[in-house]
């Protein structure tokens, strides 16, 4: 607080010159007390006061403590502590914001007149007061009053005088405590030096440091005895010789640059260098220099030591460093939060992560999730057992791109941090896991190929037995059916005759399923859309598993084409439709589903039969009983049942087996007892194009003037055949092997068939025999016959392009139209053929306005090619395809004039693509082409027009003529 004294009244000269007087009058004394008395009392004396006091002011205001105080001799009081009270309360605000506060009557005044400090102030004598707050670092630390026993008006100038006494004498206060301190602190100083220059003398002998006072040529004047101790130089020796003399020549350039720092006034200097010792060699020193006047006061330390751990340190350092960057494993370090300190630069191969990007970032950020709890453990044993050694963990780490890493780590703690190194072991890992599934994958196998070697000497057991049982029951077969033929009316004969067949029926079907399951049925596998083929047989599945049985169809829309024989396939999946009734015992859900799979080489090393690759898949599941564990391995055996006796022959899975194996594909199972089973087909993908289903055959048996060899070994079968075949009017020869067929053929005798067994003794394959009698007959139709085929007719358990074969046993009927079939088609083709090459020579003639636009359905692609043909060079537009159902969409073609069909097709008949046509297209016209006689056609429509096989040119043309012609 500053007062400016104002020139009249107390503060006018005389204050000025009171003041002057106050300062001369404090300026020798040095004692608090004195200053506050002397100030006191001119202060009072001044105003008139009756008492002058100050106070200190300790942690509150409300009880200060009276130190120096004057008075006139009248006013009471003394020295300590006063309690203010109320009092204090009221003022406290004001006096911290550094006012005077001026109370000329204490009865009166507000601030004082409470009851409290108005009994204080009577009781010491006070009526009116001046308040003069000394602030010090920011806070009251001082209170002068000054006291009047009676009441009064406190002028301006009498409170300025105030203020400024108290300034001043707070100011001389605090000069002369500094003072005081000051001496004693000089007084204790050179006690020290006292002491400290004993000491030195002391120190100055026994210190191992070298000590030295250097003067400006370069020369040091004095010198302790440590020199000799350290470098082996006496003082003279030191005295007499310049300092740089002694220091390595390396060193140099930083011992001048502190010489000259020195030179330039700098107090203090540091610095190091390296002194050549008398006996050869070289000590570090550490230096403190300190220059004054001209002369310079050193003191080094010996610190050769020190460097040489230090050099030592650096070179570890460098090596760990070295190893740190150039090691393959990672190094981390981590706190106790789990957050990485320090990366080597190995994350960056291992992981992908640059060390940078995982510093500060918990561990458990690159931690797979499912390793988190198992590295917690193994964290928090390394950190509770600091110096023991704790077992190797593992765990995966997420690399940058996606995927993770296999890590092996070594951990120990030191203070708050784990320092830890991990191994990369991925490929480690995954050889294990790798050695593990080829082991599990060699254990499958080897099940697998025990249970394969099994099936397969089983069903060359059960295919050798089916061969002579096929021979026995085609001498049966062939036998009951020409004596029906010579039993006329006789109801009884009849009757056993078609018992005995119905036997022999039941044999033929237990013959094919033991041959499915050898893999030695014949199959003619066409490219099948399996969605197709399964809409198709749905009702039939609904008939065969009962309305009880609720039967779902979950078929993909984009389902690929598979290579497999169709009817075989039906067949399978209707046995195992039934076999999951019965499992159902005629209630629950039946659910076939169908989709396409890729099989890779894992799967494929754990199932023997199964080669990797695109796969049609397709699933039938029950809900029934379900099978055994024990039980799985067997169910594919033939004669292998669950069923009670008498409800199944324990042959349909077998053959299921191994229809699918002949066929390329893959059969498993899986089942859980009382929650049914699913069995699934696996077939390989086909990329062709969807293959016309085969044609059936079927009309009338009918016989001919033709020549056939029947080539046979077993003689009861030939005798048999050779019956049936001159029975339907054929002219036959027979052979009993296949250099006796051999000797017939190149005789000249015009033959127009062969039909010859499969298996056959001799040198003479029959595969050999047909390809030699070819040579010899162009024309020469071939007819396979077996009850056992073997590989000489099939290519991958298929037969091969253009193979005819009539499985043993089989019917007079069949016999009678597969021979009749092929001998049309022979003549057929061969008579078109000849009518082409009598019509090659003429150059091709364009539909001229007589010409008529056709389109032609034939089956028989050689026989479609060569009729389209001829009817080009005969000037007609033509349009061929293969079946009914290409034909329907072309019927309204623009133009068209005449369907030209065969009647037998692969699925809508001739016949029944003529009825579409009749009634949606009436004015077409149409001829049917057939190698039946009309009659026996099948066409109902008496106006029909036929085209008999073989034809000539000139019935073709005849046949196109319109009916006006």
């Amino acid at each position: 607080m500053t007062t400016q004294l104002h020139p009249d009244g107390q503060g006018g000269a005389s204050g000025v010159a009171f003041l002057l007087q106050l300062e001369r009058r404090l300026r020798p004394l040095h004692d608090t007390g004195g200053i506050l008395a002397l100030s006191a009392q001119m202060l009072g004396q001044r105003l008139g006061a009756q008492q002058v006091a100050c106070f200190d002011i300790g942690q509150a205001l409300h009880a200060p403590t009276l130190q120096h105080a004057w008075s006139d001799g009248l006013a009471p009081g003394a020295a300590g502590e006063y309690f203010l009270g109320d009092y204090a309360a009221s003022l406290a605000d004001a006096l911290a914001a550094g006012q005077a506060v001026a109370v000329s009557d204490v009865a009166s005044d507000p601030r004082t007149a409470l009851p409290a400090a108005l009994a204080a102030f009577t009781r010491l004598g006070i009526r009116a007061f001046l308040n003069i707050p000394i602030a010090k670092d920011g806070r009251l630390a001082a209170l002068f009053v000054v006291h009047s026993r009676a009441a009064r008006l406190w002028r301006a100038d009498e409170i300025e005088l105030a203020v400024q006494v108290s300034e001043r004498v707070w100011s001389t206060i605090v000069r002369a405590q500094a003072e005081e301190q000051l001496r004693l602190l000089s007084a204790g100083m050179e006690r020290k030096i006292a002491e400290r220059t004993r000491e030195f003398g002391r120190t100055w002998q026994v210190s191992p440091d070298l000590h030295g006072v250097l003067n400006l040529d370069g020369y040091f004047e004095h010198s302790n005895p440590a020199w000799q101790a350290t470098l082996g130089w006496s003082e003279e020796e030191i005295r007499t010789t310049k300092f740089f003399n002694l220091i390595h020549p390396d060193d140099l350039p930083r011992t001048y640059a502190a010489w000259d720092a020195a030179s330039q006034g700098q107090p203090a200097l540091r610095f190091e260098n390296r002194y050549r010792h008398k006996l050869g060699g070289w000590r570090w020193l550490s230096w403190v220099a300190v220059p004054e006047g001209d002369k310079v006061y050193c003191s080094a330390r010996d610190i050769s030591v020190e460097k040489k751990l230090e050099a030592d340190l650096a070179a570890r350092n460098s090596e760990r460093e070295r190893l740190w960057r150039s090691a393959q494993d990672l190094m981390v370090a981590v706190d106790a939060e789990h957050c990485f300190t320090a990366v080597n630069p190995a994350a960056a191969a291992i992981l992908g992560w640059l060390p940078e990007e995982m510093l500060g970032r918990s561990l458990f950020d690159f931690i797979v999730p499912d390793d988190a709890g198992a590295t917690r453990q193994a964290l928090a044993q390394v950190a509770q057992a600091p110096h023991e050694s704790v077992p190797s963990f593992e765990n995966r780490y997420r690399h940058r791109d996606g995927g993770y890493r296999w890590l092996s780590w070594v951990a120990a703690a030191e203070g708050d941090l784990i320092f830890a190194t991990g191994r990369h072991i991925t490929v480690e890992k995954e050889a294990e896991s790798t050695l593990r599934s080829m082991q599990e994958s060699l254990r499958h196998s080897e099940t697998a190929l025990l249970q394969s070697q099994k099936l397969e000497a089983l069903g060359k057991l059960t295919g050798g037995v089916a061969h002579d049982f096929n021979n026995v029951l085609q001498i049966i077969s062939g036998n009951l059916q020409l004596l029906q033929m010579t039993v006329g009316d006789d109801p009884l004969a009849a009757k056993r005759i078609a018992s005995s067949t119905a036997a022999v029926e039941r044999g033929a079907k237990l013959s094919a399923q033991l041959l499915a399951f050898a893999r030695r049925q014949p199959l003619k596998p066409l490219v099948t859309d399996l969605a197709h083929l399964l809409r198709s047989m749905e009702e039939l599945l609904r008939r065969a598993t009962g309305e009880t049985i609720d039967t779902r169809m979950m078929l993909a829309d984009d389902s690929w084409r598979a290579l497999v024989d169709p009817h075989q396939l039906e067949n399978v999946i209707l046995n195992l439709a039934i076999n999951a009734r019965d499992a159902m015992a005629g209630q629950g859900q039946l659910t076939i589903e169908l989709s396409n799979s890729v099989l890779d080489c894992a799967y494929a090393a754990r199932h023997a039969d199964v080669v990797p690759g695109d796969y049609v898949q397709l699933a039938i599941s029950d809900t029934g009983t379900g099978i055994p564990a024990e039980l799985l391995d067997k169910i594919f055996e033939p004669f292998f049942t669950t069923k009670r006796e008498g409800e199944g022959t324990g042959l349909g899975l077998s053959m299921a087996y191994g229809f699918l194996r002949q066929s390329g594909g893959h059969l498993t199972v899986d089942s859980l007892p009382g929650h049914g089973s699913t069995f699934r087909i696996y077939l390989p993908r086909s990329l062709d194009a969807e293959t016309e289903l085969p044609l059936q055959l079927s009309g009338p048996v009918l016989g001919g003037k033709e020549t056939i060899l029947v080539v046979e070994d077993d003689v009861q079968v030939q005798t048999t055949v050779v019956d049936m075949l001159r029975g339907l009017g054929y002219f036959v020869l027979r052979a009993s092997d296949g250099e006796s067929a051999m000797h017939i053929v190149g005789s000249g005798i015009p033959i127009d068939l062969l039909f010859t067994d499969v298996v056959m003794p001799g040198k003479v394959a029959s595969t050999e025999l047909a390809r030699q009698a070819r040579l010899l007959l162009p024309e020469l139709a071939v007819l396979f016959t077996s009850g056992y085929t073997q590989d000489a007719i099939m290519q991958g358990g298929r037969l091969e392009p253009g193979v005819e074969l009539l499985s043993k046993p089989y019917r007079r009927e069949d016999l009678a139209r597969r021979i009749r079939h092929l001998l049309a088609n022979g003549q057929h083709v061969t008579a078109l053929q000849q009518y082409r090459a009598q019509l090659a020579p003429q150059p091709p003639t364009p539909a001229r306005p007589g010409g008529r636009n056709i389109l032609l359905v034939e089956d028989n692609a050689d026989a479609r090619a060569m009729t389209g043909d001829l009817l080009g060079m005969l000037g007609h537009a033509v349009t061929a395809v293969g079946t009914a159902e290409e034909a329907l969409p072309l019927l309204g073609t623009p133009g068209l004039e005449l369907l030209l069909t065969d009647i037998s097709l692969p699925q809508m008949s001739g016949a029944e693509l003529a009825e579409v046509a009749a009634r949606d297209y009436p004015r077409l016209e149409v001829v049917f082409s057939t190698g039946h006689a009309p009659a026996n056609s099948g066409v109902s429509d008496p106006h029909a027009r036929f085209l008999v096989k073989p034809f000539s040119i000139e019935q073709l043309q005849q046949a196109l003529l319109a009916p006006d012609r």
